[in-house]
C-alpha cells in the first residue's frame, strides 16, 4: 500500500508572542487562535522572558514587536538567535526605515512586517517561516531589495576586478559614446590621461578595446 505523505501544514504553528504591550498581545493570541492553524504557546513582554520561553518552549516561531520597552527589536532577535538558533523569527515594525530591513535580514531575521498589514499576512508570515521560508509584508520592501541585491552584486564584480569607483564612472561615459576627447573635457583631464587609464582598465577587464569593455562591464553588471 502506498504510503501517502504527511502534510506538516496540518499541524498548527506555535507561535510565542514578545510585545511589552498586554492589549496588543492579548489582541494577537485572539486572532491566532481563532485559526486551528496556530497555536499561541506564550507570550512575553521583555527580553529576559523572550529569551526564558523561547529555550522553554521551543515554538516554531517568535512574533516580534521591534519596539519592545527600552530594548530594542533587532537585539532582541540577535540574542534569541545566539541562544536558540534554530528560532524562527517574525519582527512586526512601524518603521519604513530601509535599513532596518536589510539589518534583519542580516541577522536571520524570516519575516518582516509592518504594523500597518492585516492578520491575514501576519499568518501568511508565520506559516512561511514554520516551512523555512522568508516573508516581507510589502512590495517595496521586495523592490528595495532586490536593489540591494543588484547594488551588492555590482560592488562584488567591481572589487574582484578591482575597479575603482572612477574606473566605473569612465566605462559609463564609453558606454554613452563619449570619445577620450570629450570624457577628458568631462573630467577636466588631457587626452592623454583618459587614454592612460582606459588602458588601465583594459587590463583589469582582460579585455582588448572600448567595445570589449563595454560588453565586460555590462556581463558583470556595472553599468
Amino acid at each position: 500500500m502506498e504510503e501517502r505523505a504527511f502534510d506538516y501544514d496540518l499541524i498548527p504553528v506555535r507561535v510565542l508572542i514578545v510585545d511589552d504591550c498586554v492589549i496588543l498581545r492579548q489582541g494577537m493570541r485572539l486572532l491566532l487562535n481563532r485559526d486551528a492553524g496556530f497555536e499561541v504557546v506564550g507570550e512575553a513582554e521583555n527580553e529576559q522572558t523572550a529569551l526564558r520561553l523561547t529555550k522553554i518552549l521551543q515554538p516554531d516561531t517568535v512574533l516580534l514587536n521591534n519596539l519592545l520597552g527600552k530594548a530594542n527589536g533587532l537585539n532582541v532577535a540577535r540574542q534569541l538567535l545566539h541562544s536558540c538558533p534554530d528560532a524562527r523569527i517574525v519582527l512586526i515594525s512601524g518603521s519604513d526605515d530601509e535599513s532596518l530591513l536589510f539589518h534583519a535580514l542580516r541577522i536571520g531575521i524570516y519575516g518582516y512586517l509592518h504594523n500597518t498589514l492585516s492578520i491575514g499576512d501576519v499568518q501568511k508570515a508565520l506559516r512561511a517561516a514554520k516551512r523555512g521560508e522568508r516573508f516581507l509584508g510589502k512590495e517595496q520592501a521586495i523592490t528595495q531589495l532586490v536593489l540591494e541585491f543588484r547594488r551588492l552584486t555590482q560592488e562584488y564584480g567591481r572589487l574582484c576586478r578591482g575597479l575603482t569607483a572612477l574606473d566605473v564612472e569612465l566605462m559609463r561615459f564609453v558606454s554613452d559614446g563619449y570619445s577620450n576627447r570629450e570624457i577628458g573635457g568631462r573630467l577636466f583631464w588631457s587626452e592623454v590621461q583618459v587614454k592612460r587609464k582606459m588602458q588601465d582598465i583594459y587590463r583589469k577587464l582582460q579585455v582588448a578595446d572600448r567595445a570589449q569593455a563595454v560588453a565586460e562591464a555590462m556581463r558583470l553588471g556595472l553599468i
